[in-house]
């Protein structure tokens, strides 16, 4: 008898554009990517939902485009969170096993991870992921599976991340509303992680940065563990604001000149550069120095470099080793963006290309996706997988409630009929 396929999917709403991709596991439970959806978003704001009808369409129609594709219904999916409401810190917790010595059993680790979830949060946060760096058992530290190990006494050293618990419900609702059910939210660069970083990079130390079109988010590894995390409300939108400000343009020719024009390379640029932008009111057109549209552009992307370096170095410990810099998301297109890194963070730094993933759609790296984009989605279906096949990822994950295939049919036949209603 043929195995049922085994799919996974997962949705990385962005500022900017919804991301669906919908993948298979052969065999060798490898990843497969079958279907690819992609819609504007026009209802989010530096990773907040703003208005909830833009967003649930565009889920609906990125997930069907998926579908579509893929030959496949999606019920459930891993999906993605990003903005100024995600914080996150070390923390330690502990659960005594008895008055005497015992193994470890299953539900000991899961009384651990609910300790874990049980620390002192700020008021209406709750806890979005937790990260294990390893387990301590009596005086043997740096276990990394502690399961049937003897001990009296058990800690967990771990990274907590946590967010507005009124934030998350919304975009959890709106997902619900598209039809979906929520296996897990992940923090989008810890998503991004699992799909660019190399095994030596988390153990040597990486900071990966997620910039997007509405904010740039980051994670910090070393050790194989997650040291340092944020959210700034700063992206791609941010420096089309400051050419639109600056040159009087049209945000979608700031955002054409950008793509096209930018680099941070400045001294390549010839002092008779120009570039043709429209004017504000979309009636005509003028010219503007080549050379004062990227010097625009290189200030505030090296102030948000400046400013992910000030929250990492806050939270890190002075002695952390790092070996480099890797930038993802489809804000880290432009060009000479590695060598400004290099120069803020006086690190190495390279692009964060995806890897280990097959895509029987080529569509990952179409012109209709910024290069380096997908990384978020790709992640999530890596951890998902990870899940599926019983992989430890170290991450508490609570269960999430909500809509399903049958839900998504429902609402579909009672839109019907509502339409069908109103031509009475």
């Amino acid at each position: 008898m043929a195995q049922k396929p085994r799919n996974l999917a997962a949705v990385d709403i962005g500022n900017q554009r919804v991301l669906a991709l919908i993948a298979e596991l052969d065999e060798r439970d490898q990843l497969l990517i079958r279907g690819v959806g992609v819609a504007p978003s026009q209802g989010m704001r530096s990773g907040q939902v703003v208005q909830m009808k833009p967003v649930v369409a565009a889920i609906k129609d990125a997930v069907e485009e998926a579908e579509f594709m893929a030959k496949a219904p999606v019920e459930r999916v891993w999906a993605s969170v990003a903005g100024t409401f995600v914080s996150g810190r070390v923390t330690r917790a502990a659960v005594t096993l008895g008055p005497r010595e015992r193994e470890v059993e299953a539900h000991d680790l899961e009384a651990l991870a609910l300790a874990a979830q049980r620390q002192p949060l700020p008021a209406g946060h709750t806890v979005l992921n937790v990260i294990t760096h390893a387990y301590s058992l009596d005086d043997q530290d740096g276990i990394l599976d502690p399961l049937d190990m003897v001990g009296r006494q058990l800690h967990i050293d771990a990274y907590v991340v946590a967010c507005q618990e009124s934030h998350l419900r919304t975009l959890e609702k709106a997902i619900n509303a598209a039809g979906l059910v929520v296996d897990e939210f992940l923090f989008s660069p810890i998503a991004a992680s699992l799909a660019v970083l190399t095994p030596d990079e988390r153990r040597l130390g990486a900071l990966l940065l997620d910039i997007g079109y509405g904010t740039t988010s980051y994670a910090a590894f070393s050790g194989d563990r997650l040291l340092a995390a944020g959210c700034f409300p700063f992206g791609g939108n941010k420096l089309n604001d400051d050419l639109v400000h600056r040159f009087q343009t049209t945000a979608a020719g700031a955002d054409k000149a950008k793509r096209e024009a930018a680099t941070m390379f400045l001294a390549d640029i010839g002092l008779d550069e120009t570039v043709s932008l429209p004017t504000i009111d979309a009636r005509g057109g003028h010219v503007v120095p080549r050379r004062a549209l990227c010097e625009t552009i290189r200030v505030r992307q090296q102030e948000v470099f400046e400013l992910v370096l000030a929250d990492a170095m806050r939270q890190l410990p002075s002695d952390t080793p790092f070996t480099g810099i890797v930038l993802t998301g489809g804000g880290a297109h432009l060009d000479g963006i590695v060598a400004l890194a290099e120069e803020v963070f006086v690190q190495r730094a390279r692009l964060g290309e995806l890897e280990g993933v097959a895509d029987s759609t080529h569509l990952l790296h179409s012109s209709e996706l910024p290069s380096r984009s997908p990384a978020v989605a790709v992640g999530l279906l890596v951890y998902g997988r990870r899940v599926m096949t019983q992989e430890t990822a170290g991450l508490a994950r609570p269960r999430r409630h909500g809509g399903g295939l049958l839900n998504r049919i429902s609402k579909r036949l009672f839109a019907k009929k509502e339409v069908a209603h109103d031509h009475v």
